[in-house]
């Protein structure tokens, strides 16, 4: 079969059987490196100019829908796609030198983020290889511990208990952000959140997993944040700096508010003016733990 490349509409189709919707196909027209193109992205070379017909099938049924899309390039850029070939010709004819510009400064923009990102991650790859090659896990810092040493990745080694686990953290961090990127793209202003936990008002030692759906479904996260009370902190012996990004440590008693705005100091601490709002857990949707927990139950599996 081969790799495909998928191609994500900016429109979703329906699927004529089973009614599911349809934001994507495949193709191996371009390099077959099981790229993900959006529109607007460099999928080809600069001097390619072509219209792909693709047959339309279904993700949820795998069945043919007995639709064609068009997809179009021009000078290497995914225009988009279309139903019918005479609508792809136009848009073909439709990109003209200042559009060129405009896509060519935000592939450049896309260009820079993606070179930052790959030094983020060699960065970390060898601090963690010296964290653990060197034994800076087995060291407190009065006995060679450099915390400069390790500046921009010490919340991901620091207080791990293993390789993986720092890995674990460094990634699950790097989806949060990227999905808070996509979420606020996309108009995003308010982050429904929620918690499992039955808590009681005015409560002075507690905790909390905090639930966002969203962001859950999107980064495959059991849970978003743990709103954790330094009295808690002190009783499980663990330290706030040892602590994954996703930890949130206050110093109030329990309640709904507090919860709201440590989440809120967290995303604007992190340039996201998100504001957040406290939603029973019954009408959520539910995701994570609490999603796999409802469908044990639902199958009868006892959830103890």
């Amino acid at each position: 079969m081969g790799m495909f490349d998928t191609i994500y509409f900016g429109k979703a189709y329906i699927c004529p059987k089973c009614r599911a919707k349809i934001d994507s196909t495949q193709t191996k027209a371009f390099e077959n490196l099981l790229e993900d193109y959006r529109v607007g992205d460099c999928a080809s070379h600069a001097e390619d100019l072509k219209i792909i017909r693709e047959e339309l099938f279904c993700n949820r049924c795998s069945e043919f829908t007995g639709f064609w899309v068009y997809i179009v390039v021009n000078r290497g850029i995914l225009l988009g796609t279309t139903e019918t070939l005479q609508e792809a010709r136009d848009l073909m004819n439709s990109l003209n030198l200042e559009k060129l510009i405009l896509w060519y400064h935000d592939l450049y923009q896309k260009y820079v983020k993606e070179r930052r990102e790959k030094h983020s991650y060699v960065r970390f790859l060898r601090d963690l290889q010296e964290w653990y090659g060197e034994e800076f896990h087995d060291k407190s810092e009065d006995k060679g511990l450099k915390r400069l040493q390790f500046f921009h990745n010490l919340r991901y080694l620091k207080g791990a208990h293993s390789p993986v686990e720092s890995i674990n953290r460094f990634l699950t961090y790097d989806n949060m952000i990227k999905t808070l990127d996509e979420l606020w793209h996309e108009g995003v202003e308010i982050l429904e959140i929620y918690y499992p936990e039955e808590m009681r008002e005015g409560e002075e030692v507690w905790s909390v997993d905090v639930y966002q759906d969203e962001i859950n479904e999107r980064s495959k996260l059991n849970w978003t944040w743990t709103v954790i009370h330094k009295k808690q902190l002190g009783i499980d012996g663990e330290k706030e700096e040892d602590l994954p990004e996703w930890n949130i440590v206050v110093d109030e008693s329990f309640s709904d508010r507090i919860v709201c705005e440590a989440v809120e100091k967290w995303l604007r601490s992190r340039g996201y003016p998100f504001q957040v709002k406290m939603i029973p857990l019954d009408p959520a949707k539910g995701s994570g733990l609490v999603k796999k927990l409802c469908q044990r139950k639902e199958s009868g599996e006892d959830s103890s």
